[in-house]
């Protein structure tokens, strides 16, 4: 409900009072208002900590009577109250404590209504974040067992056993089988044993598929004889045996695959290294995918299109249009790239960018915080997160930003007079401080939004202000 239609309604309300006493109330309904937008509280906001207009006018006349029937005089109309006798100052004495007494009874329903608002806001809260707190923690769970399941092959030495029926053998029994067709990997306790180098010319785009796999693409060695080409290294041990690496059509391909018999393997997690080296001229497209494993992008070009289920995301130095970044159980940090456009998304990590300039940054976290620090931030940055903070420090800002938590605190560190509107809105539980001058004719906004915890507008200086806790 708007300001213009809550005192309408109250004025209608209260039209069994005469007129004066109706716009000495309503004077003391837009002190209300006046007072809760100085806080950053929207009209819909101070309309819900009032109350209805029709139990705020029930209240009154409710006053008003008793009033009225203690000094037996019906103030409906002032000729009625000239017509009791009474002289001027007993008008206005009466008057006046009429008045006093509605306008109590206004505050008190504020009051009331304000304090039935911020507890059910507490409950709400402290609900959202026991819920975000189990979230987070289940997530975190679900990794450490990830990843303590793919570390687990180091004290593995169980047989794997194999067991085939090939096609040109149909009536064959099952039986168990050592592998020792040539191309492939050679069948060791624990699993097979992996080691392979490769190189690719004319790739211009790769598309890596692996599981339980450390992905890793970082820039040619100076002087390798390979320098203009992209070298794969696969090392470590695996279920499986047969890999697939093939340029196709100038996109490198790498795949596991299953070998042309059915097999199970008991008692064995493989874990492998695989690192792609690429030449210095290289800007093709990069995607890489990993069940259970960490990307790491360091020093190359490309536009990016990295994920893991439960490992963290490393990118450093890189320069590409486009960043497509997603774990559900880990970190991902961008330090020192040249991205234009960065999208981000952990479930149960931390997401952070540090750095050079920025054009549009959109950076989500269910349950961990959310950092950015770079030098210029530009075009549209959207940053949220469920159950963590926000914190943003940038020299410069060509563009909307959007800062938003649930349940964190939001901390902004910009120059004093950013090119920027600034919009805040006081959080339902938490403080409000707001120190930046801003520019209330800039074409771009900064907005911050938190339900529950602080948020904090400062200038940025030199040295960099100290982490948050």
């Amino acid at each position: 409900m708007k300001k213009h239609d809550f005192i309408a309604q109250l004025n209608q309300a209260l039209a069994p009072i005469n007129a004066q006493a109706r716009e000495e109330i309503i004077a003391d309904i837009n002190e209300h208002f006046a007072e809760g937008a100085a806080h950053g509280q929207t009209e819909e906001e101070i309309c819900i900590n009032l109350g209805q207009p029709s139990q705020i006018a029930e209240q009154v006349l409710e006053e008003y009577k008793a009033y009225k029937a203690q000094h037996n005089h019906d103030f409906t109309d002032i000729g009625d109250i000239v017509s009791s006798a009474m002289d001027a100052a007993d008008i206005e004495d009466i008057l006046s404590s009429a008045l006093q007494t509605a306008s109590y009874a206004v505050r008190e329903a504020a009051k009331e209504a304000s304090r039935a608002s911020r507890d059910a806001a507490k409950e709400a809260a402290k609900a959202a974040r026991e819920a975000s707190r189990h979230a987070r923690d289940t997530a975190r769970e679900a990794a450490r067992t990830a990843r303590e399941a793919a570390r687990e092959l180091e004290k593995t030495d169980m047989d794997v056993y194999m067991h085939y029926k090939t096609a040109q053998q149909p009536n064959s029994q099952w039986g168990e089988a050592h592998i020792h067709k040539p191309g492939w990997a050679t069948r060791i306790r624990g699993g097979f044993d992996i080691d392979i180098d490769q190189a690719f010319a004319g790739v211009t785009g790769m598309d890596v598929i692996l599981s339980l796999a450390n992905i890793k693409v970082v820039p040619m060695p100076t002087g390798d004889t390979q320098a203009n080409e992209v070298r794969v290294t696969v090392k470590g041990k695996s279920r499986y045996s047969n890999f697939e690496l093939e340029n196709k059509n100038g996109t490198l391909y790498i795949r596991q695959r299953e070998p042309f018999f059915k097999f199970e393997i008991f008692g064995f997690n493989s874990s492998l290294e695989v690192t792609i080296y690429v030449p210095a001229s290289y800007c093709g497209d990069i995607k890489l995918l990993s069940n259970v494993g960490n990307l790491s992008i360091v020093g190359i070009s490309g536009n990016l299109r990295l994920n893991t289920t439960a490992g963290n995301i490393t990118v450093e130095g890189h320069s590409a249009d486009r960043a497509h970044l997603r774990s559900s159980a880990g970190n991902i940090n961008l330090t020192n790239c040249s991205v234009t456009d960065i999208n981000a998304k952990s479930s149960a990590g931390n997401v952070k960018v540090k750095g050079r300039d920025v054009a549009d940054l959109t950076l989500r976290s269910s349950a961990g915080d959310v950092d950015v620090n770079v030098n210029t931030l530009g075009g549209e940055t959207n940053l949220a997160t469920s159950a963590g903070g926000v914190y943003i420090k940038a020299l410069d800002v060509q563009g909307n930003i959007t800062a938003k938590s649930s349940a964190g605190n939001v901390k902004v560190y910009l120059p004093m007079d950013v090119n920027c509107r600034i919009h805040v809105s006081k959080p339902s539980i938490g403080s409000l401080s707001n120190n930046l001058a801003g520019n209330p004719n800039s074409p771009y906004t900064l907005r911050a939004y938190t339900s529950v915890g602080s948020i904090k507008l400062e200038p940025y200086r030199q040295p960099e202000p100290p982490h948050h806790n």
